[in-house]
C-alpha cells in the first residue's frame, strides 16, 4: 500500500516537473503559410528574413529563381536548383520594415526543368504563393523614448533661452530708472516667457500629431481591407473622417507653434489687438 502511494506520488510530482519544464516558443513548428519572417513581431525600420519554400514534386530537376514582392514591388530575388521526387528547399531575402501597410508575395521566375529533351520551360500550377498582410508600426518603446528625448531637448532650449532673454533683459535694465524698469521688466519677462514656453509646448503637440497621422495611415490598410469584407458604411465613413481631422488639428498646431515662434508675429499680433481695442473704445467715446 505504502509503495503505491509513493508511486502515485512521484508520478504526479514528476508530471508536474514535465509541465514546469515547457518552454513556450513562437515562430516555430509546422509553416503557418506559404510565407514567414525571422522574427514576430517587428516593427518599422527592422531588417527581417522573409522565407518561403519550394516544393519539386514532378520526376524532372527544376532550375529557376524566386522573387519576393512588398506591395506588388520587387525587393529581392534568390535562385533555387531543386531535385525531384518530393524535394523541398526553404529560400529567402532579407527586407527592412518600413512603416504603414504590406502585402508580401513571392513568385517563380524562370523556372526550366532538365526534361526528356533537354533544358526546357516549365509551367508551374502553383507559381504564386498567398498574401502576407502586415501593418507595421514604431517600436513603442522606441517611439516613447523618441518622445521624451524630445520633451528634454524642448526644455533644455526652453531654459537657455529664457536665462539668455534675462541676461539681456538685465543689462539693459540698468539704463531705465528704479520704479519704470520695475513695472516694464517684469510685465515684458513674463509675457517672453509666456511665449517662448507656449512655443515649445505647440512645438511638442505638433511632433505628437505627426506621430498619430503616421498611425492612421499605418492603420488604414489593414482597416480598409476589413471594411471591404464587412461592407460597414457606418465604420468606413467613421475611419474617413479621421485623418482630416488629424490633418486640421496639424495645420492649428503648426500655426500656434509658427506665430509663438517668431517675436514679430506674436508682438505684432498684441500691437494690433491693442490698436483694434483703443480704435473701438475711441469711437465709442465719440458717439457718445
Amino acid at each position: 500500500m505504502y509503495k503505491l502511494i509513493i508511486f502515485l506520488l512521484l508520478s504526479f510530482s514528476g508530471l508536474s516537473f514535465a509541465q514546469a519544464s515547457d518552454l513556450p516558443i513562437k515562430n516555430a513548428g509546422f509553416v503557418p503559410a506559404n510565407i514567414w519572417y525571422s522574427k514576430d513581431p517587428f516593427y518599422a525600420g527592422e531588417t527581417v528574413r522573409i522565407y518561403t519554400i519550394v516544393f519539386n514534386g514532378s520526376t524532372y530537376d527544376l532550375t529557376g529563381a524566386v522573387e519576393f514582392l512588398d506591395n506588388g514591388k520587387a525587393i529581392g530575388k534568390t535562385n533555387f536548383s531543386l531535385a525531384g521526387s518530393g524535394r523541398v528547399e526553404d529560400l529567402w531575402v532579407d527586407w527592412k520594415a518600413g512603416s504603414g501597410a504590406h502585402t508580401i508575395t513571392a513568385r517563380l521566375m524562370n523556372v526550366v526543368a532538365d526534361g526528356p529533351s533537354g533544358k526546357q520551360a516549365v509551367i508551374l500550377d502553383n507559381s504564386e504563393t498567398g498574401k502576407s498582410d502586415r501593418v507595421i508600426v514604431v517600436d513603442p518603446a522606441i517611439a516613447a523614448a523618441e518622445s521624451k528625448a524630445l520633451e528634454e531637448k524642448v526644455g533644455a532650449a526652453k531654459n537657455k533661452t529664457i536665462d539668455t532673454l534675462s541676461g539681456v533683459a538685465s543689462t539693459v535694465s540698468d539704463a531705465i530708472p528704479p520704479p519704470v524698469k520695475d513695472t516694464i521688466s517684469g510685465g515684458a519677462n513674463i509675457l517672453e516667457k509666456f511665449r517662448i514656453g507656449e512655443s515649445y509646448q505647440f512645438q511638442v503637440a505638433r511632433a505628437n500629431a505627426v506621430k498619430d497621422i503616421e498611425a492612421l495611415k499605418a492603420s488604414s490598410g489593414t482597416r480598409a481591407m476589413a471594411l471591404q469584407k464587412s461592407g460597414s458604411v457606418i465604420d468606413s465613413i467613421t475611419d474617413k473622417t479621421k485623418e482630416p481631422f488629424a490633418y486640421i488639428i496639424l495645420a492649428f498646431y503648426t500655426l500656434l507653434q509658427y506665430i509663438f515662434r517668431w517675436p514679430v508675429l506674436f508682438y505684432g499680433l498684441i500691437l494690433y489687438a491693442i490698436y483694434r481695442f483703443i480704435k473701438l473704445i475711441s469711437s465709442k467715446i465719440k458717439n457718445r
